[in-house]
This record gives structure tokens, sequence and C-alpha cells, in this order.
């Protein structure tokens, strides 16, 4: 366009006339953020021809290309070929359409590539499209966004999906809108979950309480966090959940945003940490420890409210610094102190540990144990932390002060329960009573009690020996450790123990005595109840009919019942006492009983040897099963083996014979099923043959049903091998077998041995392996041959499909039968139970259900539709 032209008072490039109008629209189209351009339209024989003739400062600036580049030019001339076409063709549309058209393109320019949104209109003179304007806008920051947008909602979803923690979304109504892959697994939700809500997914109160945590976020805005506990098919799980409101773009709450972390195992750990720390707070404080923890690196020193108590102050009078410890260790203590914790500060021993004197806050000294240990170094070995404990030994010490004369007696006695102490005076002739004595005796502690009077406690049978002790005692200075009875004084009689020891001045002599009282009823009940139960036992041992012995590390025998004793032609007595070298016949018996006996005693752990042979007295060689088990003997707390031996012998024997029955069976089966088979193959070929040569229909349909009694004759022996075989199984060892060869076998075999018989796959059998045995065949093909023998159809059509899970696969036998009544189906698989019209053995179904059970497996039966059954095996798929 000339210049001229776009400025003279005619019609403008818009085709609007005036010369002000061209201006204001000449200013307008100059000055638009769009990029604006016009297109001359020229009707040729072949369709169009279009002509760049003007375009704005906008469309300058994002094209690259000035107004003079363009004008005149076609989009193929301007734009290159590929681009040019298509752009061509969008302004054909345009043309064609007569109409206002909008579309989005990607067009090259010298700049760079750009996305516009673009919009043409029809410019019409006299009825004829002359002209197209064309605005655009540059989107390609817009486009870029939009594809950064796309990427970042891939991440989004990629790390959404990868995490561990379940996270979900509800609209205001509960609905869900969102799980990712661990919500899913957690709740079991499939891919639909889209509008389930919490009442679909978990028991009523939990769902209740879900929904009041949601209504809660909705109403008030807030963010929140619970622990709670979820149902899941998989067991109770302990989550943390925190749950935030979700804004529209106007600010409205319209949802629920929940991020659910699984803290089962956290909460179990907490619960064990707090188990331990609760303890350990509770052994603490029952064995009143004081605690300290040392900073090595500035002397800081954290103490426990204990620590304080025990030197009688309150953990706010106490500095947590060293020097409140140094300054209150007594003077005389101090050095022995600092050298035992440098000692274990150098490495030289493993723990710090001191008695030694601390002040009180009445100005006191009190005794405390202090133990503690280096816990933390620097990689140089320098110290940085220490901790250990106080305990208070003040009473401990002064006990030690006070009981130092009579220390001697006590460790002789080793007893504490119901011990008092007695002194006699021989020059002042007094006897003096602790209150424990008194207790003894049945005597008020008020009371007092003369020497002689005290003798006269004694039982009449044991007063002689009292007195003849203490007379040694205090004649020859010889001490006394004896046992006897006394009466109280209420007339009960107890029995005692009574220490005396001599008591001499400095030039030797005797001047009195001290000694120990201790009341023994209970022990001496304890012993004679025990030796009457020990006599009791040992009579209950000796009726038992197997070995029953115990024998210590030396493999001397301790005890040896009748049965034990008479294994080597000896009494209980003669055996007990001797070494079971000595008494066992066989050397090589001896050394292998020995070395069973060891292993149980050092290892401290029962053993079963299985099967272990004894040549007994007579020569005869015996079987036993033995159980040993690691024993302590009482008395002196070694070690010894407890042992209980059955005898196996016939059991042995009879397994040998039901072993030898079952091989006998065995081939007594084969013979019979294979001299069956045969007979009966002669009948049917031969009756086949007879067939055609009949004179009449009856008479042919007699020798069919005689071909069909041969055949269905020879399918119960093959019922039989199953049955004898399962009979003769001696355990179950699952094996995996192939699903597809054991069951595509039994069709094919099916097909070939039935005549009105049609056998359909419906998909494909998966080539999977199953935990069964070498039987698997017998269970396909008593299914699939129950479905031809109890069907009243022409030709009997079945129908094989599979379904596969995660663990198990499922194969079902569908027939066109006349099916089984609901109130049979439950007997359909016992022993010896026929259908209604059966002609059958009625142990092929047994045998299957016998079979499946054995494999882990399941086995059912439904109705078919329309009419017919289904009989359904689940196995599990081997790993």
């Amino acid at each position: 366009m000339e210049e001229s032209s776009r400025t003279n008072g005619g019609v403008d490039s818009f085709g609007v006339a005036g010369e002000g109008a061209a201006s204001v629209y000449e200013a307008i189209f100059r000055e638009m953020d769009d990029a604006v351009f016009v297109v001359e339209v020229e009707r040729t024989d072949d369709g169009y021809e279009f002509t760049f003739r003007q375009n704005n400062t906008a469309y300058q600036e994002q094209t690259g290309y000035s107004e003079d580049e363009m004008r005149g030019r076609t989009p193929r001339e301007f734009l290159g070929d590929e681009q040019g076409a298509t752009v061509a063709e969008n302004y054909r549309r345009c043309v064609e359409r007569g109409a206002t058209i909008e579309y989005d393109e990607r067009l090259e320019f010298p700049g760079g590539p750009s996305y516009w949104q673009t919009k043409l209109t029809p410019i019409t003179e006299d009825g004829t499209i002359t002209r197209i304007v064309g605005v655009a806008r540059d989107v390609t920051a817009q486009k870029e966004q939009e594809r950064e947008h796309q990427r970042t909602y891939r991440r989004f979803q990629t790390v959404l999906e990868t995490m561990s923690a379940a996270v979900f979304l509800k609209d205001a109504d509960g609905g869900y809108l969102l799980m990712n892959h661990a919500c899913r697994d957690l709740l079991d939700a499939g891919e639909d979950y889209v509008g389930t809500t919490d009442k679909d997914l978990f028991p009523e109160a939990v769902a209740q309480q879900a929904r009041a945590d949601d209504l809660h976020v909705l109403e008030t805005g807030e963010r929140i966090e619970i622990e709670e506990t979820v149902p899941t098919p998989a067991g109770e799980s302990v989550r943390l959940t925190r749950k935030s409101p979700v804004y529209d773009d106007d600010g409205e709450i319209v949802g629920v945003c929940g991020v659910s972390t699984d803290i089962t195992d956290q909460k179990e750990r907490e619960r064990a940490l707090q188990q331990l720390k609760d303890r350990l707070e509770l052994a603490v404080e029952g064995a009143q420890l004081g605690v300290w923890d040392w900073d090595m690196t500035t002397d800081e020193v954290e103490f426990n409210d204990q620590w304080a108590r025990m030197l009688e102050h309150s953990l706010d009078e106490i500095e947590p610094h060293l020097d409140e410890w140094e300054r209150r260790v007594h003077p005389d203590d101090l050095e022995a102190v600092e050298d035992a914790l440098s000692t274990h500060i150098a490495g030289e021993t493993p723990y710090y540990e001191a008695e030694h004197r601390m002040r009180t806050g009445s100005d006191e000294w009190k005794w405390i144990r202090d133990i503690g240990k280096v816990v933390e170094r620097t990689d140089d070995g320098e110290p940085v932390r220490a901790v250990g404990i106080h305990l208070d030994i003040d009473d401990q010490k002064r006990r030690e002060r006070e009981l130092i004369r009579t220390r001697q007696l006590i460790e002789r006695t080793q007893e504490s329960a119901s011990i008092g102490w007695w002194e006699v005076d021989l020059v002042g002739e007094s006897l003096t009573w602790s209150d424990e004595v008194y207790r003894i005796h049945g005597v008020d502690p008020d009371e007092s009690v003369e020497l002689s009077e005290g003798f006269e406690f004694y039982h009449p049978d044991d007063r002689e020996a009292i007195e003849t002790a203490f007379d040694r005692l205090t004649e020859d200075g010889e001490s006394y450790d004896i046992e006897l009875r006394i009466v109280t004084a209420s007339g009960q009689t107890r029995w005692v123990r009574t220490i005396g020891d001599p008591q001499r001045d400095d030039e030797g002599r005797v001047t009195g005595a001290l000694g120990l009282f201790q009341d023994i009823t209970e022990q001496k009940e304890y012993e004679l109840a025990l030796e009457s139960t020990r006599q009791e036992l040992r009579q209950i041992i000796d009726l038992v009919p197997d070995l029953v012995f115990v024998k210590n590390r030396e493999g001397e025998y301790l005890l040896a019942n009748e049965a034990t004793a008479a294994a080597y032609g000896k009494t209980p007595a003669e055996v007990e006492g001797q070494s079971e070298a000595d008494i066992i016949p066989s050397v090589e018996d001896s050394e292998e009983f020995r070395q069973d006996d060891l292993d149980v005693i050092e290892s401290g752990e029962a053993r079963v040897i299985g099967e272990e042979t004894l040549t007994t007295a007579d020569g005869e060689t015996r079987i036993f099963e033995t159980r040993k088990i690691p024993y302590e003997i009482a008395e002196s707390g070694g070690d010894a083996v407890l042992g209980y031996a059955r005898d196996i012998t016939e059991l042995k024997q009879y397994e040998r014979t039901l072993e030898d029955q079952r091989d006998s069976l065995k081939l007594l089966n084969q013979v019979v099923r294979h001299d069956i088979r045969n007979q009966l193959m002669v009948v049917e070929s031969y009756t086949e043959l007879l067939e055609g040569s009949l004179p009449d229909d009856q008479s042919r349909t007699y020798a069919r049903t005689v071909i069909e009694a041969a055949k269905q004759a020879a399918g119960i022996t093959e019922t039989a091998r199953d049955v004898t075989d399962v009979l003769l199984q001696v355990g179950t060892d699952r094996t995996p077998m192939s699903l597809r060869d054991e069951l595509t076998g039994q069709i094919e075999q099916v097909r070939a041995d039935q005549d009105r018989v049609s056998v359909s796959v419906d998909g494909s059998i998966p080539d999977v392996t199953v935990l069964a045995d070498d039987l698997l065949e017998a269970v396909f093909r008593n299914l699939l041959t129950n479905a031809v023998v109890h069907n009243d159809k022409d030709v009997a059509e079945i129908t094989v499909s599979t379904r596969v899970s995660d663990e198990s696969v499922c194969v079902s036998i569908a027939d066109n039968g006349p099916g089984i009544p609901d109130d049979h189906k439950a007997q359909i698989f016992q022993e010896g139970e026929k259908g209604l019209e059966s002609g059958g053995t009625g142990v092929g179904l047994y045998l299957v259900k016998t079979l499946v059970n054995k494999y882990g497996g399941d086995v059912w039966v439904e109705d078919n539709d329309p009419t017919g059954s289904v009989f359904a095996v689940e196995l599990s798929i081997a790993d």
C-alpha cells in the first residue's frame, strides 16, 4: 500500500471511508500491542492467492520483518513452502467460511520460533472478500509457562507417587479426590477410589472421627496434627497425620489435604525407650543413687536430686561445677580419691572407684562410694565426658564397725534370716540374749534369763549334747556348730542351729563365749519333706518303663531307675555311683554316649538323639530314642545331664514290616491294574468289532453300553491307582509343578478318551508353577472325567478357565450337566459320596479333596449359568 493511499480522504486499508476515520483507525492500527496485519485476497482458477499488504509496529517487532519486506509477498514466499502452506490454508478457511476464525500456531521468524493466538477477519467489498485482517498475540511466554507447569506437575506426581508417606486430598464433602501410591496401598484402594469416603474404607467409629477432624479444618482453617490408629488390611497402623485446608482462587476453603506417616515402629521404640527410662529412673530412685555427669572440658557437672539429698541439700543449693564435689570431700580422703581418678583417666583401670567421706549440710561426715567412667574421648584420647554414681554407704560403714567382732561367725553361718546372738560372761556368770533369740524362745525380751535356765529350753533328748558342747567350749576352748531342738515357752518344738566361740582374756584363758542362734525349723521341715519327696519320686521313676538317668560331667551315674539298671543287668544301687565305662558292655556305645553327654553339658541346650543302639547285658541290641537336657546338681551346683530313653526296638520292627507291606501292596496294585485294563481293552475292542455286524439298533445299543462300561471301568482303575498312591504316601513334600503342563495334558487326554465331549479353554492357561506333587494330574483328570460321566446332555460341553492372583491360581472347570442341588454340595467331596444319578465309585471327588488339602489349597463347587456346575481348585503359587 502506498503511503498516500493510507492518508487520503478515500477508503483506508480496512475499508472505512472518511479522512478522519482513517486517521483514527490508522493510529489504532499502528499502536496496538497485538500484531496486526492485512492480507489481500485474489480469486484464481486454482483457488486463492494471498499477498501481504500491511502490518503494524507490534507485528514488525515480534516477527523481525518490516512492512516493506512483507508487502506483496505470498505466505510461501515469506515463510517458506511448509510453513507458508499451513498459513495459506488458514487464510483459505477464513475466506471460504466468510467469518472470523481463531486458532493457535507456531511460526519460525528471524528472532526464533514464536507461538501465536491468531484471529482472522474477512473484509468484504461488493459481496466479495478482498482482504483479511489478522490480529496475532504472542503467547510464547505463556506456552513456556504451560510447559514448565507440566514439567513441574510431572515432577510433583513423581515425588508424590514415590513418597513413603500416605498423601490424600478430599473435597468439602469428604470424598477422596487424590491418593498417592502409598495411600492406596495403605487403604487397599483401587484406581477407582475417586469419590469414595472414609465410610467406605474404615469402621464407623474411625470414619466418624476422621470426618470430625476434616470438619474442624474446613470450619477453622487451622492446620492440625493428630496421632491415630488406622485399621488396614495388613493390620493396625499407628499414623502421624497432618491435615491442612485447601483454598480456591477466591480464598475459600474447598477441601482438606492430608499427609500421614507410619510411626508404628517409632511408637514401639518410644514405648520401649520410655519403659527403659522408667525402669532406669525407678532403679536410680529405688537404689537411691546419686548421679553425676562431668563435662571434663569445662569442669561443669550435672547432679541429680538424689546426689544433693544424699548430702542433705536441695539441688538449687548445689552449683553445677566440679568445685562443689571437691570442697566437700574429706581432706584425709582427697589424695587417694584423686589418685584413683587420675589412674582411670590415664586408661589404667576400666572404672574409677573410691570410698570416701563427704561433708553434709549438717556439717557431719558421710561415707560415699563413688563409681564412674570416662565415656567420651577425643580422637587424641583426651577425656571429654565422664559419668558416675554416688552410693550412700554410711550405714554400711557403721555396721562394719559394729559387727567386726562377730564377722567370722556370720561368715561361717552364711545365713541372715532368724539369726540372733548370745553372749556368756563366765566371770560374772551372766547370759545375754539379743531380741531375736528371745523371739525364737518365745520369751518376752523384758524378762531376764539366768545362765542355768538357758539349758532348760533344750529338748530333753538334745540337752546332753548342748551341755557337752558347752563344757568343751569353756574348758578346752573348742568351738561348736550343732543343730538340735528346743521347746519354746509356749511348748512348741523348734529346730535351731547354735554356734559358739570361746572368748579369751589377754593371757588366753577362756572368760566367756559368743555365739549365734538361728531358727532353722522351716529348713528342717523342708529337708524332711524333700527327703520324703525324693523317696516318692524315686518310687515313681522306678515305675517308669523307659530309661531315666542322671550322669555328671565325669560320666558317673547319680541316678538310674529300674529300667536303666535292668538294661545293664544290675540294680539301681549297683549302677549309681559307678562310671558309665564300667557298666556298659560295649566300648563303642560308652564312647558315643559320653560324647553326647558332653555336647549337651557344654552347649547348655537340650538334645534329642533320634536313634541310638545299646547292647544290653544279655547281648541283645536295643534301639532307643533318647532326649538329654542339661542339669545342675542341687547340692554342689555341678554340671550334669538328665536323660530319658524310650525303647523303640519293636516300633522300628513294625515300621519295617509296614514298609514291606506297602511295597507288596504297590506291586499288587500294579499287577491287578495292568491285568484288568488289558482285559477291558479286549472287551472294548471286540465289542466295537461286534457292533458293526449286529442286525438291529437295539443290539447295537447293547453293544455301545458294553463299550461305555468298559471305558468307565478303565477309568475306575485309574482312580484306584491314584487312591492307592495317596494312601501309600508318607507325608507330603510339595514341589513346584507346571500348571500348564499338567492341566493341558489332562484336557488332551479327556478329548482323546471321550466320544461325546467338547472341551474349550477360556483364554490361555498361565505358565506358572504351583505347590503340589506328581498326583496333581489326578486332580484335573477326576474333575474333567466327572464333568463327562455325570453329564445328561448328548454332548458334554466343558469350559476350563484360570484366574491368577499374587499368591495363588484358581482353575475353574464348568460343565453343562444337570448341576448339583445346594443341599448336596456340602457332601459331594465326602468319601464314597456319589451324584444323585451316578454310577461311579464315589471316590473321585473325595480323592480330589484329599489331594488339594495336602497341597494346602481349596476346592469347591458352584452353580453354572444357565445350567451345570463349576468345580474350582485354588492352589498356591511356588516362589
